[in-house]
């Protein structure tokens, strides 16, 4: 809405692009995975303010949506940072036409595919490679009980041998 002056949000990335788009800025509330992290992001660009769900009281909330109602630099970050996004050659309409022109007029564009498709199945997931590095850590864990067998049982011979012969 044209009006909003705050958005509270838990800090997810449509929430945040969203805000960006409209320039509005945030009070954000991470609670998990991406969220804290795109707070982060949003408090260091100016544009959000962060209060932690597990210290949270009503006052701490009515503090930060008045800090980012009030203090105009917040607005000021998130339209800034509204017209970088907003800064386009062409509209995202007119881009994915361009695009599938593109990939009409190459054919299918194989030279934009990812190398990933020519790879096997055990090699796209990296199974070779987790083999090898599991081959050398059992190799060098057997190495290891090998030797503290042979010295253990060095220690052990000499002290038998040594009562034998008294």
């Amino acid at each position: 809405h044209p009006k909003t002056r705050a958005f509270i949000t838990h800090g997810g990335a449509n929430g945040v692009y969203e805000a960006i788009y409209h320039g509005v800025p945030m009070v954000g509330i991470p609670v998990f995975a991406d969220q804290p992290d795109n707070m982060v992001h949003m408090k260091a660009k100016g544009a959000a303010v962060v209060v932690e769900l597990n210290s949270l009281t009503s006052e701490d909330l009515r503090d930060a949506i008045n800090t980012v109602i009030d203090d105009t630099t917040y607005k000021e970050s998130a339209m800034r940072l509204s017209r970088i996004h907003h800064d386009r050659p062409m509209s995202p309409l007119d881009e994915a036409v361009f695009w599938i022109e593109f990939t009409m007029r190459h054919k299918g564009a194989k030279h934009l595919r990812v190398q990933a498709h020519e790879l096997t199945w055990y090699q796209y997931h990296s199974l070779d490679v987790l083999s090898f590095l599991l081959s050398v850590v059992l190799l060098l864990l057997l190495l290891l009980v090998n030797t503290c067998r042979f010295c253990f049982r060095r220690c052990c011979c000499r002290r038998k041998t040594k009562r034998k012969a008294e």
